[in-house]
């Protein structure tokens, strides 16, 4: 599973159901790597968007039994939604209750990193602090509409084992 999002410099991911930032050429990054993979969410965050994104499988996790919006799959556990990964090409999409809960499931994370800081209630890991995740690309800053950010891919290490 990867993970993706783009975060504020205190990897905050959102504030009141919305996106901190919404950066034109990131959200054609984001539609270019996801298209024809699966999105998994929570249901805040699939309430955040404005759509079904067209050409992706949208998966939600949710705890609510009468939540089964039309097109989209619909997940009511954890290990549900570990299953469901292992088995197709899924990327994480949020929020951040979901990140934290499946970073350990997840192989990389592609991060956009905004050089800014705004209010936000939605945090993501801090993958520059987390033992076991490494950055291994990293763009140079670009701008665009007063936003400054760069696009980081982690991989997360796996501790090697003799026999």
């Amino acid at each position: 599973m990867t993970l993706i999002a783009a975060a504020d410099t205190r990897w905050g991911i959102g504030h009141r159901g919305a996106p901190l930032f919404r950066i034109p050429a990131d959200l054609r990054r984001f539609r270019a790597l996801t298209m024809g993979r699966a999105l998994l969410m929570g249901r805040k965050t699939f309430d955040s968007l404005p759509w079904l994104l067209p050409g992706r499988a949208h998966v939600v996790l949710s705890r609510d039994p009468d939540f089964h919006p039309p097109g989209v799959t619909v997940l009511r556990s954890l290990d549900e939604a570990r299953a469901y990964a292992q088995a197709r090409e899924t990327f994480l999409i949020g929020g951040g209750e979901l990140y934290a809960a499946l970073l350990e499931d997840c192989e990389q994370a592609l991060i956009t990193k905004i050089d800014a800081s705004r209010e936000a209630d939605s945090f993501m890991p801090n993958l520059d602090a987390l033992p076991g995740w490494t950055m291994t690309e990293e763009s140079p800053w670009m701008e665009e509409g007063g936003a400054r950010y760069k696009y980081c891919a982690y991989e997360r290490l796996r501790a090697c084992i003799s026999p």
